[in-house]
């Protein structure tokens, strides 16, 4: 059985388990994500960037679609059930985004978490949106999503 995480557990440490990830994992990232209650499959196209502990393997993933405009389109950032409100997702986004120049990236969030992502800079509806980006984003709109379409953009 994991052992939980508490709060003497030193975030920065955490974070050191940082990385990127490389195809021939992604079927671990899968299972982390199964873990979570999330049916993801990582394309061997993405980016995909996560943070383990020491001894309980990933705790914390994010996946980048590289898209056609050169773009980037981020998509299932998710911290373990166990490890949530600790900064992880911030330390983890805090790390890939510079990684993300110059091209940027958008996510479609979640109502309650555009906070989250607007203190990481991400901009709300974007005035530049890419075609391919916001052609996808509508889809998810017309299908009843009630989304926020994210941009980040380092200028």
């Amino acid at each position: 059985m994991p052992v939980k995480n508490s709060a003497a557990t030193d975030t920065a440490s955490v974070n050191h388990g940082f990385r990127m990830v490389e195809p021939a994992s992604f079927p671990l990232i899968d299972r982390f994500y199964r873990a979570q209650g999330y049916k993801v499959k990582c394309g061997t196209s993405e980016l995909v960037y996560a943070i383990a502990a020491e001894s309980e393997g990933f705790i914390a993933a994010a996946r980048l679609l590289p898209q056609t405009s050169g773009h980037f389109w981020l998509r299932n950032l998710l911290v373990a059930n166990d490890w949530r409100g600790q900064g992880i997702a911030t330390g983890l986004m805090q790390q890939l985004l510079p990684n993300l120049a110059p091209q940027g990236c958008y996510c479609f969030a979640l109502p309650h978490l555009t906070g989250f992502y607007s203190a990481l800079d991400f901009t709300q509806n974007p005035t530049h949106c890419p075609e391919d980006i916001l052609r996808t984003y509508t889809t998810y709109r017309a299908r009843g999503r009630d989304w926020v379409l994210m941009g980040f953009i380092q200028g």
